[in-house]
């Protein structure tokens, strides 16, 4: 790759390469080199998970879009499935995030193999996955399910680990009578996803409202279900430690977003921020970490044991002005250092107006927060976020670190993204964290910071934080 990389006037990466000292430039030059890929390739990685090789969310949402919008017009049946692994966050806290790699990878392969050849599978998000059937009948769809159920509860009945996971399949159909497009869709599933859960897990849910359902009624039952949630005290939070590598200490804690179901159950974020996404209730859910982050650092510094506290924020909430005066108004209220709480911005999350967003992250800054870049290195435009965002810290994606002991090319892009950080004068963290060969190598390759079940598993705030105040 020549050093111009691109030739174009303004380009971001050549105005993030030119702050670099030459050893640190080369470095990260020669990562490039070394991941430089075809465009059918890079293509090939935008659309696709890189952990099952599925279609991801965004490539589904696409295909979905076309297929729902052609049986409007023309007429035609298909149904989709939402469908949602249970019990993996147990399989994580128990045994590790490779185990429950292991298992996502194997519940993809279940799936891959049952599926009809016209069907489209795709990973929506950690533990979700979804199925669309473009021709198919109500009897048809169901039997699938049903078929999807077994093939995942055969693949795991000889293993004594893994025996308990199962897989809850929510169903919707849709067609020339459907309204409210794609996401009126996905979020039907959802429902009847989450009822499978409700009802015992292990099992098929076919949505029962009338497919002619409009996308606003969808979305007022989608956004009741988290709004009860809100008020009836049924979110809590989980922390995970942040260590230093140098010495292992722990000053800094991410916060976990957690929400109990309708059986009492204890759901992930990744079982159901999709939903708060696509109905509208994630600033919302946002606002109100916020404010028992802020709540935290105040009644832990009153109390002699000041932490520093992580905080995620989506991509709609970095263009909501109600959520930037929301954040304004605890801080200018309320005793929290600011200092000590920093808001990360997924690098790879949908955001509609990047400007809006800069300018939010700018504000937070001004009062003392510190950014940072989340899951940094994850899809395309990383060096466009160094250029637009005021930020202190750089987390590296886990995927570039959950195999960075067998992965050469790993270990070249984790060095280059230290390189640039290190340049920049930036503290970079790494995620996902599974054993001490990997602590070391970070360790060695300069990173300051990490996370992940080596180093301590998520904990709920009250049994951890919360006792020693």
């Amino acid at each position: 790759m020549s050093a111009d990389t691109g030739g174009r006037r303004g380009n971001p990466l050549q105005e993030v390469l030119a702050k670099l000292e030459p050893a640190d430039r080369q470095v990260v030059l020669d990562a490039l080199d070394a991941a430089e890929k075809t465009e059918t390739e890079l293509r090939y990685l935008a659309d696709h998970d890189p952990l099952t090789a599925l279609l991801n969310r965004r490539a589904f949402r696409a295909r979905l879009d076309t297929y729902v919008s052609f049986s409007a017009r023309y007429g035609g049946r298909g149904a989709v499935m939402v469908i949602d692994v249970d019990g993996l966050k147990e399989v994580n806290d128990r045994l590790g995030h490779q185990q429950g790699d292991n298992l996502i990878r194997r519940v993809a392969e279940a799936l891959r193999e049952r599926v009809r050849g016209t069907d489209i599978v795709a990973r929506l998000s950690g533990d979700e996955f979804a199925v669309l059937m473009p021709q198919s009948t109500v009897e048809g769809a169901l039997q699938l399910g049903e078929d999807l159920r077994a093939q995942v509860a055969d693949a795991f009945a000889g293993d004594p680990e893994l025996a308990g996971a199962s897989i809850s399949v929510g169903i919707t159909m849709f067609g020339a009578e459907s309204d409210g497009g794609a996401g009126a869709v996905l979020a039907a599933a959802d429902e009847a996803m989450y009822r499978a859960k409700a009802e015992g897990r292990d099992r098929v849910s076919l949505f029962e409202a009338p497919v002619e359902v409009t996308g606003d009624a969808r979305r007022l039952t989608t956004s009741a279900k988290i709004r009860n949630a809100l008020t009836q005290n049924r979110l809590s939070l989980a922390t995970q430690p942040i260590a230093r590598l140098a010495d292992g200490a722990v000053e800094r804690f991410e916060l976990l977003l957690r929400m109990r179901g309708d059986a009492g159950e204890l759901l992930p974020a990744s079982a159901f921020i999709g939903v708060a996404e696509r109905s509208g209730m994630i600033q919302e859910l946002d606002r109100w970490v916020v404010g028992q982050a802020l709540d935290l650092l105040e009644a832990r510094s009153g109390a002699g044991r000041a932490i520093s506290l992580h905080v995620n924020l989506s991509g709609a909430s970095l263009t909501d002005i109600s959520v930037l005066e929301y954040i304004e108004r605890r801080l200018d209220e309320g005793d929290a250092d600011p200092s000590r709480c920093t808001f990360e911005i997924t690098q790879s999350a949908r955001v509609e107006d990047l400007e809006t967003a800069a300018g939010f992250a700018d504000r937070i800054t001004e009062f003392g927060c510190e950014i940072a870049i989340d899951d940094y290195g994850a899809g395309f435009g990383p060096f466009e976020y160094l250029k637009r965002f005021p930020f202190d810290v750089i987390k590296i994606d886990g995927t570039f670190v959950r195999d960075l002991a067998r992965n050469d090319a790993d270990q070249l892009t984790v060095q280059a993204i230290v390189a640039i950080a290190r340049g920049l004068g930036k503290t970079t963290i790494a995620e996902f964290v599974e054993d001490e060969e990997t602590a070391m190598m970070l360790r060695a390759y300069g990173v300051d910071m990490a996370q992940g079940f080596h180093l301590g598993p998520p904990v709920d705030l009250r049994e951890g934080l919360l006792e020693t105040t």
